[in-house]
C-alpha cells in the first residue's frame, strides 16, 4: 500500500472542518493517537528517512482502544509526504513496545500526542489534527494499491486543497516528531 498523503499548517480549524463539510466530508472518527517512535542505536532508520511507530489509539467517544506497528518508507517525491506504509494491528501496544527495545530498537523523543477528527469523501481522508506542542494541522490522504496511481491520486488532493484555500505550495513534508524535535526528516 502506499499513502499519497500531504499536509499544512491550519489557519482556522472551524472554518476547514466547516469547507470540508460543504464540499462532501462526511466526519468519521475522533480519536487520540499516540506515537511511540523507534530507531536503532546508529539513527538508521531516521537516516534513511524511513519511520518505525508504535500507535496507541483510543476512540474518544467510545473508549475503545487498538494498537498498529507501523513501518513508513522513503518519501516518493519533493512536494509530498507520500510513501509505502506497511501496518498491522498488535493486540499489545505496550509488549510490543518491550519487544522492540529488548531487541535493540530505542524510543525515540518526542512521543505524539494528538487528537485527530477524521472525515471521509470518496476515497479521500482529511484529518484535522491537534498536535501537543505543535498547533493544528490538515492531512489529506488516499491510499493506493499501484505505485503508478500516484499522479492522479497527488492531483485529487491538489484540487481539494485549493477548494480549502490552500495550494502544494503550501503543504510541509516533515513529520510531526520532526517538527516537535525542530529537526528535519530530510
Amino acid at each position: 500500500m502506499f499513502e499519497i498523503e500531504v499536509k499544512v499548517p491550519l489557519k482556522n480549524v472551524e472554518e476547514t472542518t466547516a469547507h470540508l463539510q460543504k464540499i462532501g466530508f462526511c466526519m468519521r472518527q475522533r480519536i487520540r493517537e499516540e506515537d511511540h517512535y523507534y530507531d536503532n542505536a546508529l539513527s538508521q532508520i531516521k537516516t534513511n528517512g524511513e519511520a518505525l511507530r508504535v500507535r496507541h489509539i483510543t476512540d474518544l467517544e467510545s473508549g475503545e482502544s487498538e494498537s498498529v506497528i507501523t513501518f513508513k518508507g522513503k518519501k516518493m517525491d519533493t512536494v509530498s509526504k507520500s510513501r509505502k506504509e506497511l501496518e498491522t494491528g498488535v493486540s499489545d501496544g505496550k509488549l510490543a513496545e518491550q519487544i522492540f527495545e529488548a531487541i535493540g530498537f530505542c524510543k525515540v523523543s518526542p512521543s505524539v500526542i494528538k487528537v485527530r477528527q477524521e472525515l471521509t469523501w470518496e476515497d479521500m481522508t482529511a484529518c484535522i489534527d491537534r498536535i501537543d506542542g505543535l498547533g493544528a494541522f490538515l492531512e489529506l490522504e488516499i491510499v493506493i494499491a499501484d505505485e503508478g496511481e500516484k499522479d492522479a491520486a497527488l492531483a485529487k488532493i491538489s484540487q481539494i486543497l485549493e477548494k480549502l484555500g490552500y495550494s502544494l505550495s503550501d503543504t510541509i513534508r516533515n513529520s510531526y516528531l520532526a517538527l516537535l524535535q525542530g529537526t528535519s526528516d530530510a
